[in-house]
């Protein structure tokens, strides 16, 4: 394996970790909420914005920190971090204890995305990178399969507690390995100005100014807080409406999303590499064709009792549930100088987890709750499938996008290897 490939794979073992240690506790929101008996609305607070406002604001700071100072090394300590604090999480006596705990997670799982997206620039020419960015991107389907496994059955077993503590160890592993074995890669682009505060803020004004990339992050941010509501509201749906354990919702969304989703991820970034060297547009429409390929499934699927026919429904969607990822990563690459790239990640990944993964779990919750008084027990199906309005608007984005990029691709803001 060259040493691209080998640095490639464990920041693709990062993502997977992050997810895992993120994405656990949506398999685990039922026990949890019987236990500390709270709200839909509550769950939704805890799953959403309880990680997502510190893990979206902090990216932007790690990031600028990122382009100056050795991104390995920021990498490790962010894994040590959010890895302790989800073993915190399965420590704790209260709501409020268990909403901080999900803080420290997400303060920790800040600085893996931005910092490892620049080293993947840095080391994989324009033709190759929206495959390595769908690979690493992947890594979110790897880590949707182990948090919902490990959730699942270790609930099961050992109670939700054990499964935190279980999801915690592999990331301490993680971080030594990168801290010992992966080195600093020679940046494409040399670093920032040492005034980093004042150049953070030049950064992100040169960043906003580029249109293409504002409606690529707005699009993204739409289909975000689809995904997340119903990524994180998943498990609920189907102990809820179709009787499953833990263990069984989590094995079944895992063999979706994680084992055919990751493939989805690896194929749709492998097509777009082989269709951008056309027309570097397809950045935006292969998104926009896997949103409009999931949205009626996804709809008959949360309206429908019949079990069979709902796993059915759903996987085609978990197939291309992060088609989006691999192109949207390449192109916002492409569209700022090399060494404006963590940072350029860094905002895109703030807005796309304050919207998405901040405001969808909760979004979902509070809908449910304001359904009930009509809807009964039959609620939070319908408050997923009017999620799906955000992925609507979403596909909107991404083709206005497409109309704009090729001449913000040729702006003097841009870099070409």
């Amino acid at each position: 394996m060259s040493s691209r490939n080998y640095v490639l794979v464990l920041l693709t073992l990062t993502a997977a970790i992050n997810f895992l240690d993120r994405q656990i506790l949506s398999v685990l929101l039922e026990p949890i909420g019987q236990e500390f008996e709270l709200s839909d609305s509550l769950l939704g607070l805890l799953s959403g914005i309880a990680f997502a406002a510190f893990y979206s604001i902090l990216g932007i700071p790690i990031a600028a920190l990122s382009d100056r100072l050795n991104r390995r090394n920021i990498i490790a300590a962010c894994i040590a971090l959010f890895s302790a604090m989800t073993a915190v999480c399965g420590s704790v006596t209260s709501f409020v204890q268990l909403f901080l705990a999900r803080v420290g997670v997400g303060v920790g799982e800040a600085g893996t995305a931005p910092a490892s997206q620049s080293i993947i620039a840095d080391l994989f020419p324009v033709r190759e990178r929206p495959f390595a960015m769908g690979v690493l991107a992947s890594g979110g389907n790897i880590g949707l399969l182990m948090g919902l496994l490990v959730g699942g059955w270790v609930n099961e077993w050992y109670g939700w507690r054990a499964a935190f503590w279980v999801a915690a160890v592999p990331g301490l592993f993680l971080a030594l390995i990168i801290r010992l074995t992966v080195p600093e890669p020679r940046r494409v682009a040399p670093p920032g100005a040492p005034g980093w505060v004042a150049d953070t803020a030049a950064s992100l004004v040169l960043i906003g100014k580029i249109r293409s990339f504002r409606l690529v992050a707005l699009g993204s941010c739409l289909y975000g807080l689809s995904a997340y509501g119903i990524q994180t509201w998943m498990p609920v749906y189907y102990i809820r409406y179709h009787d499953f354990s833990t263990g069984e919702a989590g094995t079944a969304i895992a063999l979706i999303v994680g084992v055919i989703g990751g493939a989805g991820t690896i194929f749709t970034a492998s097509l777009c590499s082989k269709l951008s060297q056309g027309d570097l547009r397809w950045s935006c429409w292969l998104p926009c064709v896997s949103m409009g390929i999931g949205l009626p499934l996804l709809t008959g699927m949360f309206l429908t009792d019949n079990t069979g026919l709902a796993l059915a429904l759903f996987v085609l969607p978990g197939f291309l549930s992060s088609a989006f990822a691999g192109p949207t990563w390449a192109i916002i690459q492409e569209l700022v100088p090399g060494n404006k790239r963590a940072m350029a990640a860094a905002l895109n990944l703030m807005l796309f987890n304050l919207i998405g993964l901040g405001l969808g779990p909760l979004a979902v919750g509070i809908i449910s709750d304001l359904y009930s008084p009509w809807a009964g027990d039959q609620s939070l199906r319908y408050a997923m499938v009017t999620v799906l309005l955000g992925t609507v608007l979403s596909m909107a984005y991404y083709l206005l996008a497409s109309r704009t990029i090729l001449g913000d691709l040729h702006t003097d803001q841009t870099i070409s290897d």
